[in-house]
């Protein structure tokens, strides 16, 4: 029975096929959902982990960047600057604000690079972003094409304007993108007089990572520390479930029109074998291997089309960053696995309509032909 299955699937090539192609792109349609979110989250994140610094301080209760706003007081400030095992403290200007002409307006975050020239210097070098002098701003490049924009003319930002000193690339994200300006300029434009909003900690090299947030927490009040890779987690995390029900929702429907399209092949697969299947079942052979060859065609023709949506990511993921380099993509191979797992286990339970079509066809068909 295994050998009539596996023969009868190879002479229907074509049908095989062409499941197998509908079942990748249902498919493709929720990776690629998937691969925006997760490429806009890269971009959210891109300032975290850039950023030269060990330890992250943001306000007490704040475990993110993205979508809350930190306040730290310079008594705040004096006091970690004493924690054991602080080497240097940087202080960050981080603001959400608009940019653009009135009516023409988008939501960007402003972050304020640190006027000490030194400090300014350590951050171009770890980041390979410009830094904005007084009076200017460094834009995405994607922003700047997108306000109609160059650089050299000006831009408002809140209701001040900048002249746009340069661009920075891996910064851009459809929701969110990040802007730089000089930390007097910010200090002045969100009307900061002392403390700040963010506080990065250079640890001393006796002290982890781990530890010295550890201690900031436990010797200074109203502040919340959280090592580099803690915070990336957090705001990146927090971009995914900002689509989470959209991507669920597209990984349903894809599964689903999956689930259909293997359910109808099955189907007509076994329309086509009727007679054969009778034959089968009058010489005797086990409901158990029935139910087996139904499953075996199911599992087949999805596992060609999970296998033909992750192959295609590669190519997908050149094309669209070709085309449309103003849209961050960044395909994942578990997010990949998983829904080509899911649809597996889908074809598997979908097998139970043509394995109780299989398990009805009456063996007194052959006497009657």
């Amino acid at each position: 029975m295994l050998y009539w299955t596996i023969k009868s699937l190879f002479a229907e090539r074509a049908s095989v096929g062409a499941a197998a192609v509908g079942i990748a792109l249902a498919l493709l349609l929720a990776l690629y959902l998937d691969a925006v979110f997760r490429g806009e989250a890269g971009q959210l994140v891109a300032f975290i982990e850039k950023t030269p610094g060990d330890v992250w301080v943001l306000q007490k209760g704040v475990e993110n960047l993205h979508m809350t706003q930190s306040t730290l007081t310079e008594n705040a400030v004096v006091a970690i600057k004493q924690v054991d095992g602080v080497a240097r403290v940087t202080r960050y200007i981080y603001r959400a604000s608009t940019v653009g002409e009135p009516g023409m307006e988008r939501m960007a975050y402003v972050v304020g690079i640190p006027d000490d020239p030194v400090l300014r210097g350590r951050w171009e070098t770890a980041t390979g972003w410009s830094v904005a002098q007084m009076g200017e701003a460094i834009l995405p490049e994607p922003m700047l094409r997108s306000l109609d924009l160059e650089v050299g003319g000006t831009v408002r930002i809140g209701d001040q304007n900048y002249v746009i000193g340069g661009v920075s690339r891996g910064t851009f994200s459809m929701a969110n993108p990040l802007i730089f300006i000089n930390e007097r300029d910010a200090r002045k434009q969100f009307e900061v007089g002392d403390g700040t909003n963010v506080l990065l900690v250079e640890r001393s090299p006796d002290v982890t990572p781990e530890m010295l947030a550890a201690r900031i927490v436990s010797e200074t009040d109203d502040v919340r520390a959280l090592v580099r890779s803690d915070l990336v987690d957090n705001d990146f995390q927090l971009a995914l479930e900002m689509g989470g029900a959209l991507i669920g929702m597209m990984s349903l429907i894809g599964t689903t029109v999956a689930a259909l399209i293997i359910i109808f092949t099955a189907y007509a697969f076994i329309s086509d074998r009727t007679a054969e299947l009778a034959v089968a079942k009058a010489l005797g052979a086990p409901r158990w291997q029935l139910i087996l060859s139904a499953a075996l065609q199911t599992g087949v023709v999805a596992a060609i089309g999970a296998i033909l949506a992750f192959v295609a990511t590669g190519p997908m993921d050149y094309v669209l960053t070709a085309w449309f380099p103003d849209v961050a993509v960044d395909f994942s191979s578990f997010a990949a696995f998983r829904l080509g797992a899911a649809t597996f286990i889908v074809a598997e339970l979908a097998s139970i309509v043509p394995a109780y079509y299989v398990l009805r066809v009456d063996p007194a068909l052959v006497f009657r032909a």
